[in-house]
């Protein structure tokens, strides 16, 4: 979900500040590290949705600042405003009860925002009066996800996961619809690069290469099943991430792979300069976010609370970003947002 070259063996001095109803806590942890001491600042706001997913930070308009999704199935199913100074959100809930809202973003330039509504089958729009209009996809099933803007056409692209398709919907509603392979190919995440849709495919093991003509490409990934999440880097290279490695392609297909050493999993992942951060959990549920640069060389910032994986990631303007987290626990849920602040980071 689109989206400083020091190298560190442990993480630096780390702050977790609790807003809401616990009290504020600091913790210092510090490690050695080649190249001198990392340093990072973590804040936990408590929020009062059982289930953060999609998250984005809107710098314009009428809707500017956070917002990110409540995907659930009951009748707290929707996007909600959440302001960091006061720790205040506002929800507004969908029309369709029990929406499942997934991905949320925008156009740039436009005044609304745009999220998946999955369980519904619909993609929702957000106007700058705060109400919500859905818009029904042909294809029944389809399971809508991720959604970002397209190639400079001032429309929204969205992976119907469900039916191996990818939808386009204009200002006016219009959606449009591409197969772009098998249903059980999952295309999952996308994101526009050189006037096309680039994506991923969980269930084949691939990156494709949609045109607005039609035109659809494969690439292999290489063996290992990909988690889904795709970005670029300021260099063009397009990055996805695997359960434990990142693949780092060219547009011509040729790949590199980087191992991420005790990852089990990995969740969201943003382009920064030639490399990423990746939301990663490592063997002993420790979660983490991880700096890969475009040699594949890795800083780790520890997450001071176990279990939690970053899911969604979105960069503010002060250069630190916020992020939703799910848990590596069934069934627990994981009603927080964070944000962490990197020392002298330059973020995309």
């Amino acid at each position: 979900m689109n989206r400083c070259r020091r190298i560190l063996v442990g993480f630096g001095a780390i702050m977790l500040t609790l807003i809401g109803d616990a009290s504020a806590r600091g913790i210092d942890n510090r490690q050695s590290a080649s190249g001198g001491m990392q340093r990072g600042k973590f804040t936990c706001y408590s929020v009062p949705y059982v289930s953060p997913h999609g998250i984005v930070y809107n710098s314009a308009g009428p809707l500017k600042g956070i917002w990110f999704t409540n995907a659930t199935l009951d009748a707290k199913s929707g996007a909600v405003e959440f302001v960091p100074k006061n720790g205040k959100t506002t929800a507004h809930v969908t029309p369709t009860p029990a929406a499942k809202p997934g991905s949320i973003n925008f156009v740039a330039g436009n005044d609304s925002l745009w999220f998946t509504e999955t369980s519904a089958n619909k993609i929702a729009r957000i106007e700058p009066s705060r109400k919500i209009t859905e818009y029904a996809i042909p294809t029944k099933g389809s399971k809508p996800f991720d959604i970002q803007h397209g190639p400079n056409d001032g429309a929204m692209w969205f992976t119907e996961s469900g039916v191996g398709k990818i939808g386009r919907i204009d200002s006016t509603g219009k959606i449009t619809e591409f197969t772009v392979g098998a249903a059980n190919d999952a295309p999952t995440s996308l994101m526009a690069q050189d006037g096309a849709i680039w994506f991923t495919e969980v269930g084949s093991g691939r990156i494709g290469r949609l045109m607005p003509s039609g035109k659809v490409s494969h690439f292999s990934a290489g063996p290992g099943r990909l988690t889904g999440d795709i970005t670029n880097s300021t260099d063009g290279a397009l990055w996805a991430t695997k359960k434990s490695s990142v693949v780092r392609m060219k547009t011509d297909g040729s790949l590199s792979e980087f191992p991420l050493a005790g990852v089990v999993n990995t969740g969201a992942i943003f382009g920064h300069d030639e490399g990423v951060y990746i939301g990663a959990i490592k063997k002993d549920g420790q979660g983490a976010i991880l700096s890969v640069s475009g040699t594949g060389k890795v800083e780790e910032y520890d997450l001071p609370q176990k279990h939690l994986l970053p899911a969604a990631m979105a960069i503010d303007p002060d250069g630190g970003f916020f992020m939703t987290v799910s848990s590596d626990r069934p069934g627990q849920s994981v009603s927080m947002i964070w944000r962490l602040q990197l020392d002298s980071a330059k973020q995309k």
